[in-house]
């Protein structure tokens, strides 16, 4: 199969409209041919694709090769994958689109993880995974614990071989280290699906015991210390697939959280488009679908976010006439910051994103257990019940505007560029 393929696409998509693939092995059965079909959501059944493509303007070869795989397992008749279903080239149909992301993954039949295809020794690492799975029968993960929390696995007492120099547990390292989990977008097609499964290439694995093994790894020092020795990866690499699989259990609890709540699980995670480290995260928080916009720049986009966390994250809504606005629904108090959030995201390195200085980083990776209050603890502070938190008030009730189409007199609180309705 050839490792590119590029669309022509017929007119912008509207309403409730989304495009669909559908998928059959050609007669040589070394090609694809793949169709589009544009339905109303909702009108037919359809599995969507969640996946780590290197690309973002054609279809690459993670993507056809699951294309190739669902073809051969004659999985379902019709497919969405962003990459095609999307007219990338197309700002309005993409932001049009990315506000209906959320509904699409959570109508699909089920959303299939693609893993890439499958490896040498990883059916050792599947049946390592159910085996833990089913030793440790209902052993419950604690998504509040530090790192001071943290335990040795007992590999003996629960029946598994250690870690150093197992071939089933190499095997499971290297599937979790795959770049789906450290993409953003996988977060929100994960957590909104109604139904999941993992595909390496011909091998199936159960979501929630990939997550739960990736918990367990995040959870315990020995394993999480021979997951980055064996794979050479980033200290923050096992983080990243733990705070997928907590966030997927805590949304399932909670439902959606704020957007501050949200990035700040995220942090770190890739996209290709910076704006994605925001609009990935938007459909599974509190805010306005109409925060997806990708006529703005990154820069629009972070300065508008950094403004709502200097204001203690209002609420963010868009009129019927597309002015955005940052709304109190009760009397303001006082914000309170803590000083290890402020120390965690300041960004020194603002101005090579062409961003203003003073903009909290919400994005970036942070190296974990760096807090400012380790410092900050002194003897003075022993005896304090909480540590001194620094504090801005809004003095009046309002509503604040964010657009071209609008431009009072600012209202005078040290926040850059904010504008308020005149009354």
């Amino acid at each position: 199969m050839e490792s590119e393929a590029h669309f022509t696409y017929g007119p912008p998509l509207q309403g409730r409209n989304i495009r669909l693939i559908r998928i059959k092995l050609g007669s040589e059965k070394t090609t694809l041919e793949i169709n589009l079909v544009e339905c109303r959501l909702g009108s037919v059944k359809f599995e969507a694709l969640s996946y780590c493509n290197s690309q973002s303007m054609y279809v690459g070869t993670s993507l056809l090769d699951a294309f190739g795989e669902l073809a051969r397992r004659r999985s379902t008749e019709l497919v969405w994958a962003d990459a095609i279903c999307i007219n990338q080239k197309d700002d309005q149909e993409k932001t049009h689109q990315v506000r209906m992301m959320r509904d699409i993954y959570k109508k699909a039949q089920r959303v299939i993880i693609w893993l890439g295809n499958e490896q040498a020794g990883d059916g050792r690492g599947f049946e390592l995974a159910q085996s833990l799975y089913q030793k440790c029968d209902g052993e419950n993960y604690n998504m509040y614990a530090t790192t001071y929390d943290f335990e040795y696995f007992d590999c003996g007492s629960k029946g598994v071989p250690t870690p150093l120099g197992d071939p089933g547990w190499t095997a499971l390292f290297a599937i979790l280290s795959h770049p789906w989990f450290s993409r953003i977008w996988v977060v929100q097609e994960l957590l909104v699906a109604q139904r999941s499964i993992m595909w390496r290439g011909g091998l199936d694995f159960d979501t929630d015991v990939i997550l739960w093994v990736t918990m367990q790894i995040a959870r315990h020092r020995d394993l999480y210390e021979c997951f980055d020795i064996f794979m050479g990866s980033p200290p923050c690499s096992a983080l990243m697939a733990r705070n997928i699989a907590t966030g997927y259990l805590e949304y399932n609890s909670l439902g959606p959280l704020s957007i501050y709540d949200t990035l700040s699980r995220y942090n770190g995670m890739e996209a290709t488009d910076l704006r994605d480290r925001y609009f990935a995260l938007a459909g599974i928080s509190l805010l306005d679908a109409g925060f997806v916009n990708y006529e703005k720049s990154y820069r629009d986009v972070a300065c508008l976010v950094g403004k709502m966390a200097l204001l203690g994250f209002p609420e963010y809504l868009v009129d019927p006439e597309g002015i955005e606005v940052l709304r109190f629904t009760e009397k303001p108090e006082a914000h309170r910051f803590l000083i290890e959030w402020l120390a965690f995201h300041a960004n020194p390195q603002n101005h090579n994103l062409g961003l203003p200085s003073w903009i909290p980083d919400l994005v970036s990776p942070h190296s974990p257990g760096f807090l400012m209050s380790g410092f900050y603890n002194t003897l003075y502070l022993q005896g304090l019940k909480e540590i001194p938190s620094p504090k801005l008030r809004l003095m009046r009730q309002g509503a604040y505007f964010e657009s071209p189409r609008f431009s009072p007199p600012p209202w005078i609180i040290p926040v850059p560029d904010v504008r308020r309705s005149s009354s």
